[in-house]
């Protein structure tokens, strides 16, 4: 999506930003979602439940970063283990590499499910579960 400049005021703006984030994050964006949150923090960091969104975002984009890390490594074990077992064929290496991507993911999705985010909420003395 290419930069533009947002007119109107700033709760406008903050809105509109809110607005993308929201969409964002529901298309599973984290990224981007995380991005337009924080430019809303900067400039109007009590507005609405930023520290919140943001926090959450935050946690989302780090675990999809886990889970490709982890479906990577699945990647590249099964074929470290096909060449360990002098495989020529390259489509065979192909086929383990998505079968340890598959693996791979699977495997950090079950790491996953024990991770429990607790997030420390501004101004607030009790951590929040999402």
């Amino acid at each position: 999506m290419p930069k533009q400049v947002l007119t109107g005021t700033l709760d406008e703006q903050c809105a509109f930003l809110y607005t993308l984030a929201q969409e964002k994050m529901t298309q599973g964006n984290f990224t981007g979602a995380v991005h337009a949150l924080q430019e809303i923090a900067k400039h109007a960091p009590h507005f609405r439940d930023v520290q919140t969104l943001l926090a959450e975002a935050q946690w989302r984009k780090a675990q999809q970063r886990r889970l490709l890390i982890a479906g990577l490594l699945g990647a590249i074990v099964f074929v470290g283990i096909g060449s360990t077992l002098r495989l020529s064929n390259d489509l065979l290496l192909i086929l383990l590499a998505v079968v340890g991507a598959v693996v791979g993911y699977g495997v950090g999705n079950y790491l996953e499910s024990f991770r429990q985010p607790t997030l420390r909420l501004p101004n607030r003395t009790k951590r929040a579960k999402l």
